[in-house]
């Protein structure tokens, strides 16, 4: 897998982050940098990393950027389906889930607040909510609405 290439985050606590008005609304041209910072946290997560080892996320980031802006801009620039490469990963539980849930969350909040920001935390609770099931798994939170 290539290494993703390091972006620099903000290294200021989260708790002065959210006092921080300075932060921006989530926009399209925002996702591929937020995903490949994503991305480089979920490969140093000992409970995540394994499932994505051997994927080169520099190749792939693009695409999944395509699919979060299908999905929050409607841009339609995704077709494909999501779901398919999780039947491959065997082993996974809802603490998986759990676990990308909140790392998707600090990475968001971490530089971005605003309606586009939330919208994309709880459409990411909405498609890890769809996968659980689709999986078999028994879902570790409650639905979330989108706002």
């Amino acid at each position: 897998m290539s290494p993703l290439p390091i972006v620099p985050g903000d290294p200021r606590p989260l708790r002065e982050l959210e006092r921080d008005d300075s932060r921006p609304d989530l926009k399209d041209e925002d996702l591929e940098p937020l995903l490949t910072r994503f991305y480089a946290t979920v490969e140093r997560d000992e409970l995540l990393a394994p499932y994505f080892a051997p994927v080169d996320m520099v190749e792939h980031i693009p695409r999944i950027a395509d699919f979060w802006s299908t999905i929050m801009f409607h841009s339609g620039r995704y077709a494909g389906n999501a779901f398919r490469p999780h039947l491959e990963m065997p082993g996974l539980t809802a603490e998986h889930f759990a676990r990308w849930l909140a790392t998707l969350e600090h990475t968001v909040d971490a530089s971005h607040v605003g309606p586009n920001a939330e919208l994309m935390k709880a459409l990411g609770h909405r498609v890890a909510y769809s996968m659980q099931l689709r999986l078999g798994i028994p879902p570790a939170f409650e639905y979330r609405e989108i706002p």
